[in-house]
Parts: C-alpha cells; sequence; structure tokens
C-alpha cells in the first residue's frame, strides 16, 4: 500500500490489484492455527506432507501453553485442541529410537502445556454465549478425537450443553446428507471424521480440488479418503504458495481459500457506500465475474466460484452491481426463493441462530435496487426482525451494519404501512446505535485504536445523520465526532491494511484489503453540512414524522429532570437523544394503549411526559453503560409504570371512594385472584408483553361499581403481570416471589385505604369540635385535611413502574408547619409503617421483581429459566436485593410524601407527615427548607426541626441502606448485565424520588 498516494489513486491501486488476480483466484484472509494444524496432521508414504505448517503451529505456541485467541474464547480453544491433537499425532509417528532426543522432551513438554491449557479455557469458556460457525459440532468432534486418538480426556461445566446443540444441529442436517449433495457440512468436514465414509463424499469435490474451499475440511478428507487425491493435494499447496502480505504467516492456511467474489463484492460495495468512483476497465472484470457466477450457479453466489452459495456473498454481489451500474440486467429472485424464512433471510439452510449482519445485508440490497418497490413484504419483514434485534438486545454482530442499512433511501410508506410499529422502532434502534457508536470514540478520535473499526464507525455516523428524527438532535456532536475519525485515520495510514480479527468463520480471522477498503471508504467519504434544507411541500406525508407538540411536552418533562442532582451534570446532547427515544417510546404507547383499568382521575396525566424520559435517560448512564439494558425493556417498564399509575388511581378513587364499608369484601377478592390465577398458563398468554386488553367496566360516570366489577377489573391487572412472556419463562421460585408482592401491594392499597378513612373521620371530628367553640381545633383538626392520600400512587414510578402521584404543587421548597394534622392512634410506628404497609403500596417491591424477570429475555442461546437473575442468583444477592428493594420502597415513599403533602391535604389522604413522630418536630423561625436532605443523600450535620426537613433526613438514612445493599450486591453478583440492570432501576427509582420533592406529578382522584 503506497501511503503518498491521493486517496482516490489508492482506491484505484486497489481495485486494479483485485482485477488482475481474480481469473486465478486470490484471498487475503489471515493465517488460522486451526487449519494450519489440520494440515501438519497429513501424511503421505510415510512422511509427513507439510511439515512447514507444523513448525508453525510451533512457532505460534504461547507461553502459556495455548494458542492464540484471536477475538473470542472459541479462537483459543479451537486453535488449541486441534494444534495439541497435532502434537500428540507427530509424538507417537516419532522413531522409537529418537524419542529421548531434544524434540521429543520438547514435543512432550509443549502437549503437556497445551492440555493443561486447554482444560483451563474450556472450564471458563460460556458455550451459551458461542455463535460461530459450525463451533458445535467442531469442538465435540476434536474432543472426541484427542480422546481416542491421544488418551486426553475432557470434562468442563458446558459440555452436557455443548452436546445439545451438536445434537440440534445434526437433527436438521444429519451427515447422511453429506452422500446426496453439497451442503454447508463440506466447509466443516473434518467433524464427521470417525463418522462418515470419505470415500463417498469425493463426487462433491470441487473443481480446484477442496471441499468447499476449506483448507481444514479437504485435509480431513484427504486423510481420511482410502484412495489418495492428488487435486486435493495440489489445492493444499497452492493454499501454502498463496500471495501473502505478512511474511510471518508462512507456513500457514487461512481457514478458507480462494475468497475471490467475497472480497470484491465486499471491497466494491465499501467504495461505492462513500462514492468512490471505479474505473471502466476494473468495473467490466469484476462485472463480469459476479454476472458469469450468477449466471452459472442460478443467481447465487458463494465466497468463490464453485462454491456454495449463501445469502450474505449474494447479497453483497448483487449490491456490488449496482455500484457499477450493472444490477438493472440481474434479478434477487434467486436470493428470495432460496433464503427467506418466515421471519427473516437465513445464511443459508439449516442454520441455528438468525444472522444480524446477514439479513443486513439483505435490506442493502432491497434498498439500493430500482426495483426495490416489488419488494416491500421483504422489507418490511427484515426491517422488523432488525429493529427487534437491536431492541431487544441481541445484536452482537459489527453494529455498524444497521447504520449503514438506512444510508441510501428511505423506506416507502408501503413498509411502514404494513407494519405501523417500525414508525418508532426504526428511529429508536437507529438513537440506541448511534449512542452506542458516540459513547465508544476515544480521546484520539478513533473506536478501540483501531483504523479498520474507527472506519465502520465513521461510515455508520455518516448514514446515520443522514435521517431526519437524527437531524432534529444536535448534529455537531455527530460531525465532530466524524471529523475526529477521519483525523485518526489521515494520520495513521500506514496502518490501513492492519486488519483486526473482527470477520466470523471457524475462528475470526482479518482481511488487509477488507481493512483498507473501509479505512478509504471513511476517509473519501464528505462530512455533512450542520444547516439542512427545509423539507419541501410534497413531503408533506413522511414514513416517520415528529410531532411538534409532543416533542415540547418531552422536552418540558426534560427541563424537570435536568433540575434534579441526578441530572445537573448530565450531558445536554445525550438528553436531547434520550428526549427523542422518550419521544419514540411515547408515540408507540399511544399506538397501543394501556387499557386495564377504567379512568377516574381528574386533570392531565403528567406523568406520561414523564415516564418514558426518566428510563430512557436513566439508560444513558446506569452501571453498566449505554445499553446496559435493552429498550425493549426499558418499554416493558415504562408500560408497568403506567399501570401502577393506573392501579394507584383506581384503588383510590374507586375502592376507596366507592367500598368504605366493604373493604374486607374487597381484600377476599384479591386473596380469591391469587388463587385462581394459575403462574403457568397451560394457553397461550392473552398478551404479547404491551398492551391490548378486554373492555372496562364502571368508567368515568358510570353506574356504582360492584365486588364483582373490582374482581374483573383487579384479575385483568392481576393476570397482565402474572401471564406477561417474560415471567411465566422466568424460574417458578421467581414468579412465586412476584406474586407474593403483587398481592402484598393491593392488599396494602386496602390497608391504605382503611387508614384514610380514620383519618378523615378524626378530621371531621375535630372540625365538628371547632365548630363549637375550640377555636383553634386540635393539632390534626385542620378542616382540609392533609392526608397524603396517595391518590397519586406514590409508588415512585421508577423503573420498576413505581408509580407515583400528586398534582404538580412546586412544593419543593413550601414548609409544612405544626397546621399538618396528626393521624392519632395510627396502630403502628411511623417506622413500621413506612416499612411495611407505605413501601408496599408504592409498588416498588412488586415492580422490582417483574424487572428482574425481564433482562432474562435478552439472551438468546439459553433458556430464560436457567438463567440467573437478582433474585435467584444466590442465597446472598436474593437477601440483598430484597433489602435494596425495601430501602428504595421507603426511600420514594419519602420522597413522595414531601413532594405531594399538598395535593394529599387537599384529597384528606395519608401522608409521612401526619404520623405523630413528625407532631415533634418544630421549625426554628427562619429556617429555610432546602429541595434535598443532602447530596448524595447524606444526613446533614445541622440539625432542623421542620417536618418536611425531617422526612428528607429519614429519606437520606434510607439512601444509606440503600447504598450499602447495591454496593455488596455489585461485588456478589459479578455480572455486568445484572449490575448494569440493577443500577438502572435504583437511579430511575431515584430520579422518580427527585423530580417529586420538586414537582408534584401525579393526577388527582378526587379527595372528600
Amino acid at each position: 500500500m503506497d501511503t503518498s498516494l491521493p486517496l482516490p489513486d489508492q482506491a484505484r491501486a486497489l481495485v486494479a490489484g483485485l482485477a488482475a488476480q481474480c481469473t486465478q483466484g486470490f484471498g487475503s484472509m489471515s493465517a488460522s492455527v486451526y487449519d494450519t494444524a489440520w494440515l501438519s496432521m497429513v501424511h503421505k508414504s510415510g512422511d509427513w506432507l507439510f511439515p512447514e505448517c507444523f513448525d508453525f503451529i510451533l512457532e505460534e505456541q504461547l507461553p502459556s501453553g495455548a494458542w492464540e485467541s484471536y477475538a473470542t474464547p472459541l479462537d483459543g480453544i479451537l486453535n488449541t485442541a486441534a494444534a495439541l491433537l497435532a502434537l500428540k499425532k507427530h509424538l507417537q509417528r516419532l522413531d522409537p529410537e529418537r524419542r529421548h532426543d531434544r524434540r521429543h522432551g520438547d514435543w512432550l513438554f509443549r502437549s503437556n502445556r497445551a492440555e493443561t491449557a486447554l482444560k483451563d479455557m474450556l472450564h471458563d469458556w460460556d458455550v451459551e454465549s458461542t455463535d460461530q460457525v459450525g463451533f458445535e459440532i467442531l469442538v465435540v468432534s476434536l474432543l472426541t478425537l484427542l480422546e481416542k486418538e491421544a488418551g486426553v480426556s475432557v470434562d468442563f461445566p458446558g459440555y452436557g450443553t455443548l452436546r445439545a446443540l451438536r445434537d440440534a444441529k445434526l437433527a436438521k442436517l444429519p451427515p447422511s446428507t453429506l452422500y446426496k449433495m453439497p451442503s454447508t457440512l463440506y466447509h466443516a468436514l473434518e467433524a464427521f471424521i470417525g463418522h462418515i465414509d470419505f470415500d463417498r463424499v469425493r463426487p462433491w469435490r470441487q473443481a480446484d480440488g477442496s471441499m468447499m474451499g476449506s483448507p481444514a475440511a479437504t485435509a480431513a478428507y484427504l486423510m481420511n479418503s482410502s484412495t489418495w487425491d492428488d487435486e486435493a493435494e495440489a489445492y493444499l499447496k497452492r493454499v501454502l504458495r498463496r500471495k501473502q502480505s505478512n511474511k510471518a504467516s508462512r507456513g500457514s492456511v487461512p481457514c478458507a481459500w480462494p475468497t475471490t467474489l467475497f472480497e470484491v463484492s465486499w471491497v466494491l460495495t465499501a467504495l461505492g457506500t462513500a462514492g468512490v468512483a471505479i474505473g471502466d476497465a476494473q468495473r467490466l472484470i469484476l462485472g463480469n465475474l459476479l454476472r458469469e457466477t450468477l449466471v452459472s450457479q442460478k443467481g447465487l453466489l458463494g465466497f468463490a466460484p464453485g462454491n456454495l452459495p449463501d445469502v450474505d456473498d449474494t447479497a453483497k454481489g448483487l449490491e456490488a452491481l449496482n455500484y457499477i451500474d450493472q444490477g438493472d440486467h440481474v434479478s434477487v429472485d434467486g436470493l428470495i426463493q432460496t433464503y427467506e424464512a418466515a421471519e427473516h433471510f437465513m445464511t443459508y439452510p439449516g442454520e441455528r441462530n438468525a444472522s444480524f449482519s446477514a439479513n443486513c445485508n439483505v435490506m442493502i440490497l432491497l434498498l439500493v435496487r430500482n426495483d426495490r418497490d416489488q419488494h416491500v413484504s421483504q422489507i418490511a419483514k427484515v426491517a422488523r426482525f432488525l429493529t427487534r434485534s437491536v431492541l431487544e438486545g441481541h445484536v452482537k454482530e459489527k453494529w455498524v451494519a444497521f447504520g449503514l442499512l438506512i444510508q441510501h433511501h428511505e423506506l416507502s410508506l408501503a413498509v411502514f404501512d404494513l407494519i405501523p410499529s417500525l414508525r418508532e422502532d426504526i428511529p429508536l434502534a437507529s438513537l440506541s446505535i448511534l449512542m452506542r457508536i458516540i459513547g465508544a470514540q476515544q480521546a484520539d478520535g478513533s473506536w478501540d485504536g483501531v483504523c479498520e473499526v474507527t472506519s465502520y464507525a465513521v461510515l455508520a455516523l455518516s448514514s446515520l445523520e443522514k435521517l431526519t428524527w437524527i437531524r432534529q438532535l444536535d448534529t455537531g456532536r455527530i460531525v465532530a465526532g466524524m471529523a475526529l475519525g477521519k483525523a485518526f485515520l489521515n494520520s495513521n495510514r500506514d496502518a490501513w491494511t492492519k486488519g483486526r480479527h473482527l470477520w466470523i468463520e471457524k475462528v475470526t480471522y482479518s482481511s488487509p484489503v477488507l481493512s483498507e477498503a473501509y479505512c478509504l471508504a471513511a476517509a473519501s467519504v464528505p462530512l455533512p453540512s450542520t444547516v439542512y434544507p427545509q423539507p419541501g411541500a410534497n413531503n408533506s406525508r413522511t414514513a416517520v414524522s415528529v410531532e411538534t407538540k409532543l416533542l415540547m411536552g418531552i422536552r418540558k418533562a426534560s427541563s424537570l429532570i435536568a433540575r434534579t442532582p441526578l441530572f445537573s451534570d448530565t450531558d445536554p446532547w445525550a438528553l436531547r437523544v434520550a428526549e427523542m427515544q422518550a419521544f419514540f417510546s411515547m408515540q408507540a404507547l399511544q399506538r397501543d394503549p394501556v387499557n386495564v383499568f377504567p379512568r377516574t382521575a381528574k386533570g392531565k396525566d403528567k406523568y406520561l411526559f414523564i415516564i418514558p424520559l426518566a428510563l430512557t435517560a436513566s439508560a444513558l448512564e446506569a452501571g453498566g453503560g449505554p445499553g446496559a439494558v435493552s429498550h425493549s425493556v426499558l418499554y416493558e417498564m415504562m408500560v408497568l409504570s403506567i399501570l401502577n399509575f393506573h392501579a394507584d388511581e383506581y384503588m383510590e378513587g374507586v375502592v376507596e371512594q366507592h367500598f368504605e364499608g366493604e373493604l374486607d369484601s374487597v381484600r377476599s377478592v384479591v386473596r380469591e385472584l391469587f388463587t385462581e390465577v394459575q403462574l403457568r398458563s397451560s394457553t397461550k398468554p392473552d398478551t404479547n408483553g404491551r398492551n391490548g386488553d378486554s373492555t372496562h367496566e364502571q368508567a368515568g360516570g358510570a353506574s356504582q361499581p360492584t365486588v364483582a366489577d373490582v374482581k374483573a377489573v383487579l384479575g385483568r391487572f392481576v393476570k397482565r403481570i402474572l401471564h406477561h412472556p417474560a415471567v411465566l419463562s422466568s424460574p417458578v421460585s421467581l414468579q412465586t416471589r412476584l406474586a407474593f408482592e403483587l398481592q402484598t401491594f393491593l392488599l396494602a392499597h386496602i390497608t391504605h385505604a382503611e387508614d384514610n378513612h380514620r383519618l378523615r373521620a378524626q378530621l371531621d371530628q375535630s372540625q365538628a369540635a371547632s365548630h363549637h367553640g375550640n377555636g383553634n381545633g386540635s393539632t390534626n383538626g385542620n378542616g382540609n385535611g392533609h392526608s397524603n392520600g396517595h391518590s397519586n400512587g406514590h409508588s415512585n414510578g421508577n423503573t420498576n413502574g413505581h408509580s407515583n402521584g400528586s398534582n404538580g404543587h412546586t412544593n419543593g421548597t413550601t414548609a409544612t408547619t405544626t397546621s399538618t394534622p396528626t393521624y392519632h392512634s395510627p396502630g403502628r410506628t411511623f417506622y413500621h409503617w413506612v416499612r411495611s404497609t407505605s413501601a408496599d403500596h408504592t409498588s416498588c417491591p412488586f415492580s422490582f421483581v417483574f424487572f428482574d424477570c425481564l433482562p432474562t429475555t435478552t439472551t438468546t442461546t439459553t433458556p430464560s429459566s436457567k438463567i440467573p437473575t437478582l433474585f435467584t442468583a444466590s442465597t446472598r444477592t436474593s437477601y440483598l436485593t430484597e433489602s435494596a428493594a425495601r430501602h428504595l420502597a421507603s426511600l420514594c415513599r419519602m420522597y413522595n410524601d414531601a413532594g405531594s403533602a399538598g395535593r394529599d391535604a387537599d384529597e384528606r389522604a395519608l401522608n409521612s407527615l401526619n404520623f405523630p413522630e413528625f407532631a415533634m418536630s418544630s421549625p426554628p423561625p427562619h429556617t429555610p427548607s432546602p429541595l434535598f436532605s443532602t447530596q448524595k443523600g447524606r444526613a446533614p450535620k445541622k440539625e432542623v426541626r421542620d417536618p418536611k426537613e425531617e422526612l428528607l433526613w429519614l429519606a437520606g438514612y434510607e439512601r444509606r441502606g440503600l447504598e450499602t445493599a447495591v454496593e455488596m450486591l455489585e461485588e456478589e453478583v459479578g455480572d455486568a448485565r445484572l449490575v448494569g440492570a440493577l443500577r438502572l432501576f435504583v437511579r430511575v427509582t431515584d430520579l422518580y424520588g427527585q423530580i417529586y420533592v420538586l414537582r408534584d406529578v401525579g393526577t388527582r382522584t378526587g379527595g372528600r
């Protein structure tokens, strides 16, 4: 690579080099210890056929005894297992007379260290999180060969799971199919040693002598055939003699060769993305190669001519033809007919897990073509698969792919008409990826300090910046990120061919050609303008629009959140992104409303703007960082938060007001519900985790509700929670805990209603006494009855959906004086009440358990019921989690009551400040009441006597207990996913409390 050339000349030189080699086959994949080890085991006429390969294996062994893990633990396992097998075979064939020489001792020492290293790696391996090509059959086969042929016996915790995955794979593609037709199994033929007759697969060997372009598979075929195959031997020798840029890789082979079509297609599409021109001569040569192969292979492509096709290579080849203006003459029908499945596109028939990047490639192809309007159903299908993968946290592959798929064309309106949810899901997915990219950029402008990774990020930002909803943000941050990334690339041009092991095969690999191509593309892509033209009149109906009024409501809520201590130092740009995420989340909630309870509240639902933003903003800075909790989980908690607000509203506005003399009957109804509703349903759940419920009784203005009506409404609520798909797939112990906490929540509402009635009776008596001449009444004789009836549902929302209520009084600094009535003879102390009835009434405890069910749905390879959660990981985590939840519930009750005292007084509902303990406080003159008890929840040194100040001081005490429990939990759990979820839940709950101190955002249910 000549770094002195201008970028266009360097691009032309790269493409010209490909065009010059394409007729003879080429490939630039990095060396693979795994494949090279297989070649080192081939012998002919009593001699090792490729001794240079064994020399390479010895040179590459690490001091630990293992061989390199390029990018994943599986890389090291496959490399080490294959190299160990090669060592054992060489030891066995060593001349007996030479078994005491220096070489024997060296090999034996190396072998022993390799065996120890392999066992250690297998013991630490997380099988369920692995998803590389054919790993389940490759590892099991290697371990079986090591045991049978080398006496190495291995066992490890994930072996049973690995065997189950292997069996499931072979059930779809049994080895017997190898004799009937070519399949993807040929690429991993080495995994079937001892299971198939290799003589019977010879008819499917390719014309170039290889088994599907795999050096390892070809070596295994040559070793196990009864008749020597000269063409297979010649293929392996050509691979060893291939042109290499790295002299240190001599004596090695890659995991696939040649990769002519793969590299041509990806280079052309990378450069085409950035608008880099391709010379006419090269367009003709490379276009002819792609078109002729498509014709000979019925519209499909593999990574080289003659190889078994797959959707990735076919899509990229067709896309490449589009960039060199030859796409209109080829059809995508072959791709669609071969690889389209019910919900996505397959990479190849029989794959175990759908590939995110493969579906991105299909999407890009369909969008760049002029006939895209003919493929609306396929575009919609793939768009739904990709967006759900992002929003549910399943994406582990190159995150730039989603950004690249939207670079050329807006999706047609017909796509959104077909799947309306895409109007929200596509913006939400793109915003999620944008934050992940921006957040990962380093101070030097790079991503991971690597040119190739930096090029992907720059190209992704270039495409994301074109989206209308992202342009409503301050795109200066995006432009600055691109500029810094391009500056890093330009100052490190000599490293453009130093590819990173980012590409997935049997083991991961790098490619200097692909790395250079993407670096060229990123360096060539222009920086966007930060000034955009106004939309034309013909854009009156757009696929994705941002409603100004709704967005302004979100931004108003954002200004409130920005005033809290939690967000006072938050990056304003990050908060703008959270606002946009909240906007589209709210739009989705409006399209699919939560309809379980009849609505009885008065006034506007101000919390509807707070809930989505509280969650999206808190997710930006939760303990696990952006993406620690998927947006799908955030959305479920938004729904739960709204449900909890509605539950509070119903219990206080209907049950409390209409069943004063029948609360025991309602209590019995609640207990009956939890007897009747089974945790595990034998039928399909009624809800999909979003919304959609039946019609509702006693909406506003209807007749007097009955106990039967209450049972029907609460039954829907209970079933909605306990039959949620994530709950039903959680451990039974977690389901049982959730049912207990949910029942406790509803029973606490009834107890609270009884307290409210008692308080009101006391207030009425006091008021009557006052009218009979008792001038000042009594301490609690205040006629307006300041009882914080939690008609707001004081459960401080939270990530768990703790509903909070209040009417929106900005009462953070309003002193609560001795006019606050005292609740006489409450039957328990304030401490007992705030730790029991009051905490249960917040919904925090049951919502915490529900939240703990949700992260288990973000893993695709392990049954949800087997994934540890905070409550099920261990005895310690279970206890500490409940302790944290209880401190959190008490904390948010205190914050809630401090903020909603005014509304509670109007509605004559019980508030913390009504308890006798607060009558002991009398404020000194001119003592201000601070907004919060202290920063970071520490108790103030100066004693204050104002009741509300006292309440906030106690909240600071609860915060200490919460912080201690959380810190100890983090030490015990260790799992970053669980820690991130925990931190998010705590952060958003804390935020709700801080909002309540600033402003009451609940709804009124009407006091008496």
